[in-house]
C-alpha cells in the first residue's frame, strides 16, 4: 500500500493493483453536516414518537433530560454504525458526495473497524464541529481523522464506477461469446475485470488459473444464476467482461 499525491494504491494478494483517491476534509465535512442533519431528524422524531406514547410520564425533569441524551447519542451512533457496516462503507451523507469508507487492502471496512472509528468521533468532534478531526485530516499525509487511524481505515472518493470501453478492448480475444448478467457490481469488482482481461495473455496457465478463481470468487456473489451450464472461472471473467463491453457501448 502506497500514498502519493492524495491517491491510495493498494496491491491485492493477485498482484491487481487498486488505485482509490482520498477525500479530503472539505467533501468529509459536507458528507458530515448532511448525516448529522439525518440522525438529527431521527433522533427528534423518536422522541417524539416516545414522548407521545407516555414513555417519560411520571420521571422528573433531571431523568427526562438524561434519557434524551443517552437515547439522542445511541440513535446517532447506530446511523453512522449501521449504514458504514451494512451499506458498503457508506451513509447517505458519504453516498450524496460519493465517498465510501474502507480497509487498508481495499475491502470495505468491518463492523469492528466501523464501531472504533465512529467511537472515536466524539473525540475528532472536539472542541466544536469536527476541529479535531479536521486538523488531523489536514495534517497527516493518508487524510485520516483520529478515529481512522485507530480503525486502520480510509475515506476514499467512490464515484458512480464508469465502465472502461477501451480498457476492455485488450489483446484478450475475448471475441462473440457468452455473456453475464450481473447485478450492480461496485467500481472494485469492474476493475478486477478490467485488469484481468488486460494481463491474462501474458500470465502463465497455472498463474491465470490461480488468479481467475480468486477474481472469479468475488465476482460470482454478483452474477445472475439463469439456471444454465455454470461457466468454469476464466470464462466467466470474460463473460462479464462482454456485458461490461456491452453496455458501454450501447452508452455511446
Amino acid at each position: 500500500m502506497t500514498v502519493a499525491a492524495g491517491r491510495l494504491e493498494v496491491e491485492t494478494p493477485d498482484h491487481v493493483v487498486l488505485r482509490y483517491d482520498l477525500a479530503g476534509a472539505g467533501n468529509r465535512g459536507f458528507a458530515a453536516v448532511l448525516d448529522f442533519l439525518i440522525a438529527t431528524v431521527i433522533a427528534f422524531t423518536a422522541l417524539v414518537v416516545l414522548s407521545l406514547g407516555g414513555a417519560f410520564t411520571g420521571a422528573s425533569f433531571f431523568v427526562v433530560g438524561g434519557l434524551t441524551l443517552i437515547l439522542t447519542l445511541v440513535l446517532i451512533w447506530s446511523y453512522f454504525i449501521l449504514l458504514e457496516w451494512l451499506w458498503n462503507g457508506q451513509t447517505i451523507g458519504k453516498r450524496a458526495y460519493r465517498l465510501r469508507v474502507i480497509n487498508e487492502d481495499g475491502s470495505p471496512a468491518g463492523f469492528t473497524a466501523v464501531l472504533i472509528r465512529n467511537l472515536i468521533r466524539l473525540v475528532d468532534f472536539l472542541p466544536a464541529f469536527y476541529g479535531v478531526g479536521v486538523m488531523v485530516i489536514v495534517l497527516t499525509p493518508k487524510s485520516q481523522r483520529l478515529g481512522d487511524l485507530a480503525a486502520g481505515t480510509y475515506v476514499v472518493r467512490a464515484p458512480k464506477p464508469q465502465v472502461d470501453w477501451f480498457a476492455l478492448r485488450t489483446v484478450t480475444p475475448l471475441g462473440a461469446g457468452r455473456t453475464a448478467e450481473t447485478r450492480r457490481m461496485p467500481g472494485e469488482a469492474q476493475r478486477l475485470v478490467r485488469e484481468f482481461v488486460a494481463r491474462e495473455s501474458r500470465l502463465a496457465p497455472t498463474e491465470r488459473a490461480r488468479i481467475a478463481a480468486v477474481i472469479a470468487a468475488k465476482l460470482r456473489p454478483y452474477t445472475v444464476d439463469e439456471g444454465g451450464e455454470q461457466l468454469d472461472d476464466i470464462d466467466l471473467i470474460r463473460a462479464i467482461a462482454r456485458s461490461l463491453r456491452a453496455t458501454a457501448e450501447s452508452r455511446r
